[in-house]
C-alpha cells in the first residue's frame, strides 16, 4: 500500500507501473484521435505557412530546419509517426523503460512544436501529455511521486491563472462578455453549419445574454475554486470533477479543445484509495461475508 508523507500520497513502483499504463494507454487514444482528426504530421500536406511567435523554443527548431525536414517529405513524416506510436506503445507495454519514455518525449515534443508552429496558433492543451510522461522518467519512486504531486500543483496553476487573469482584466464587470465570447468564437460554425441542432441551440443561447453570462462567471467561479487545491487535498474529488466539467464548457461555448489537457486530472486522483478499494473487492468471495 502506498505511504502518505506531509500528507502526500506516495505510490509504490507497482502503482507507479499501473499509473503509468494509464497515462501512456490514454497517450496511446489521443494520437488515434490525432490519426482520425488528419493532424498527424504526415497529414499536413507538407504545410508552407508557419507561426513561431516570440518563442525561443520555436526559433531554435526552426532555426535548426527540423519541422520543415520532417513535413517536408512524407517518407520521413511516415517515420516520425510510427516512431512516435511506437514509443507511446512500448511505454504502455514496458512502464519501467526509461529509455522508451525518453524516447516518447523527445518524439512527442517534437510533434508539439510542429503541430503549433504549422497550425498557425500556440495550443496549450496538448501539453498534457508532454508534462505528464516527465515523473517516469526517474528510477527513483520518491522522485517520481514528487514530480507528481508537482503536476497536481501545475494543473491547479492552469485553471488558477485564468480565474486571475479574467478577474484583474475586469472581464466579469462587462455583461455581455459571456454574448462576445460565443459570437466571436461561433460565428463561421453558424454560417457554415446553420441547418444544424447545434446551430440552433447557440441561436437560442444568444437570445438570452444574461445566461451567457452567467455561465461565463460561473465558470469563472469554478476556475478559482482551484486556488484551494494549494493548500488542502482534502477536495481533490470536486476538483477533478470541475477539470473535468470546465472543458466542455471551453468547447461548447468558446470552440476551444482542451480535452488533452485532462490527462493531468489524472493527479487528482487518489490511487492509494482506489486500488486498495479493488484489491478489496477483488479478494472477496461470494459467500464470505454475505450468504450465498
Amino acid at each position: 500500500m502506498g505511504k502518505t508523507v506531509t500528507h502526500i500520497n506516495f505510490y509504490t513502483p507497482l502503482q507507479r507501473t499501473r499509473i503509468a499504463r494509464i497515462v501512456f494507454g490514454l497517450a496511446l487514444v489521443s494520437l488515434l484521435l490525432s490519426f482520425f482528426s488528419h493532424t498527424l504530421l504526415h497529414q499536413l500536406q507538407q504545410p508552407v505557412l508557419k507561426f513561431p511567435y516570440v518563442d525561443t523554443t520555436y526559433w531554435v527548431m526552426h532555426y535548426l530546419q527540423l519541422p520543415e525536414f520532417i513535413t517536408g517529405h512524407f517518407g520521413v513524416a511516415v517515420l516520425f509517426d510510427l516512431a512516435l506510436f511506437a514509443s507511446c506503445l512500448l511505454s504502455f507495454l514496458y512502464p519501467l523503460k526509461r529509455l522508451f519514455i525518453w524516447s516518447f518525449i523527445v518524439l512527442y515534443f517534437v510533434y508539439f512544436i510542429t503541430f503549433n508552429t504549422f497550425g498557425c496558433h500556440h495550443t496549450n492543451h496538448k501539453i498534457g501529455f508532454l508534462l505528464i510522461a516527465i515523473p517516469f522518467t526517474v528510477a527513483d519512486y520518491k522522485s517520481f511521486n514528487f514530480l507528481w504531486q508537482g503536476l497536481r500543483y501545475f494543473m491547479c496553476f492552469a485553471f488558477a491563472d485564468a480565474f486571475l487573469w479574467k478577474f484583474f482584466r475586469l472581464s466579469w464587470l462587462y455583461n455581455s462578455e459571456g454574448m462576445l465570447i460565443l459570437k466571436m468564437n461561433q460565428t463561421a460554425f453558424l454560417y457554415l453549419e446553420r441547418h444544424t441542432g447545434t446551430a440552433a441551440f447557440y441561436r437560442w443561447l444568444l437570445q438570452y445574454p444574461g445566461l451567457l453570462q452567467g455561465i461565463y462567471i460561473t465558470g469563472m467561479i469554478m476556475e478559482g475554486l482551484f486556488i484551494i487545491g494549494f493548500f488542502t487535498r482534502k477536495y481533490d474529488r470536486f476538483l477533478l470533477l470541475l477539470s473535468l466539467v470546465l472543458p466542455i464548457g471551453f468547447w461548447l461555448i468558446a470552440d476551444t479543445w482542451f480535452f488533452e489537457l485532462l490527462i493531468l486530472s489524472l493527479t487528482f486522483i487518489n490511487f492509494n484509495r482506489l486500488y486498495t478499494r479493488y484489491r478489496f473487492a477483488k479478494g472477496i468471495k461470494k459467500g464470505d461475508i454475505t450468504p450465498v
